[in-house]
């Protein structure tokens, strides 16, 4: 008997990674396909304008303000705050961005290229010395359980301090995810 618990435990557990892994996948295709809609391909001596940032940054306090100011279920506030305060392992979007460039019917390849670290981006920023490039974090979705529905956090990084932030409130429809709403937007 407990081992047979152990076994449901165990294949929960990977099943709900599994599902996981193909929504942020999914999340981050819907992130890049709003974002880099109006982004110029990148070919041989074409400058990138927006860069990637390759790691899931950790949540902050501001998803608890988006859902409160939202009228976001009580319960999902609780289920935050939980993975917030458990989950602060180093991720990256490296694997997704694989996945996603191997089936890439929207050209995004060409327009994400690929993703950078801080100090990557840095370097690249100051030895083309140009002020309109942009790295764009992406933290770690955040799935609702009792609901088709997802908060990301999405930030804009420049140099010359015009930095912004918008907490996406996303809905599985179809299977694929949407943006339903742009939450807490600000910008300097």
């Amino acid at each position: 008997m407990k081992t047979l618990f152990i076994l449901c435990s165990s294949l929960f557990i990977l099943t709900n990674a599994t599902a996981q892994e193909s929504d942020n996948k999914q999340v981050l295709q819907t992130i890049l396909i709003n974002y880099y809609k109006k982004e110029k391909p990148v070919y041989k001596g074409r400058s990138q304008l927006l860069y990637l940032y390759c790691s899931q940054a950790n949540n902050t306090e501001e998803m608890i303000e988006a859902i409160q100011k939202n009228k976001l279920p009580n319960d999902f506030i609780a289920e935050i705050k939980t993975k917030m305060a458990t989950d602060k392992t180093e991720k990256n979007w490296s694997t997704e961005l694989n996945t996603i460039f191997e089936k890439d019917s929207l050209h995004l390849k060409i327009k994400v290229n690929e993703c950078l670290s801080l100090e990557k981006y840095q370097e690249v920023s100051k030895r083309l010395n140009l002020n309109n490039q942009r790295l764009m974090i992406i933290s770690k979705p955040l799935y609702y359980s009792k609901s088709n529905i997802a908060l990301v956090k999405v930030v804009f990084y420049r140099n010359i301090e015009h930095n912004s932030s918008v907490i996406l409130l996303l809905e599985k429809v179809d299977s694929n995810w949407k943006i339903k709403d742009f939450l807490n937007p600000w910008s300097t």
